[in-house]
């Protein structure tokens, strides 16, 4: 994930690898939350209710969104209050699906997975494994990168 020292960064939902890079920038953040209760106490700072993600989105220069606004119906409103210019990741799962849907909608990079071994990852799913104990034993982290926003940072170059 790569992230300028001077962007704004807008976090929706409880993303652990994103917020731990981003606490380690040691830069001002925000999150976007649900349930505070996933946060850690140190990022609780960062905190905002997503109830006002209509004050801190169009701030942001880079919106990092969980794939769960895929379910609870929110992505499009979410991508809808991006300023002009501002960067969109979707990660979860299931965002690699559909590349050119998430890309036509602003989104200019995705973040899923690829499963190499159905039935090694079923087997780790049964035994209330999670992704962390399947990647790399049937399943492999993929990031695709919308092509025409890569043409455009070249044109910028």
């Amino acid at each position: 994930m790569a992230v300028t020292d001077d962007a704004h960064v807008v976090v929706v939902g409880a993303l652990i690898p994103a917020l731990r890079t981003l606490k380690q920038r040691g830069k001002p953040f925000t999150i976007l939350e649900l349930d505070p209760m996933t946060l850690k106490p140190d990022e609780m700072k960062y905190y905002v209710p997503y109830q006002l993600a209509h004050e801190k989105i169009p701030h942001a220069d880079l919106l990092i969104i969980t794939g769960t606004t895929i379910i609870n119906d929110s992505l499009e409103s979410l991508l809808g209050m991006m300023k002009p210019g501002a960067r969109a990741t979707v990660v979860g799962p299931t965002a690699s699906m559909l590349p050119t849907a998430f890309f036509r909608r602003g989104v200019t990079v995705l973040g899923g997975v690829t499963v190499t071994d159905a039935d090694k990852v079923l087997d780790v799913i049964s035994e209330a494994g999670s992704e962390y104990h399947f990647f790399g034993k049937g399943a492999e982290r993929v990031v695709i990168q919308s092509l025409h926003k890569k043409q455009e940072e070249a044109k910028q170059c």
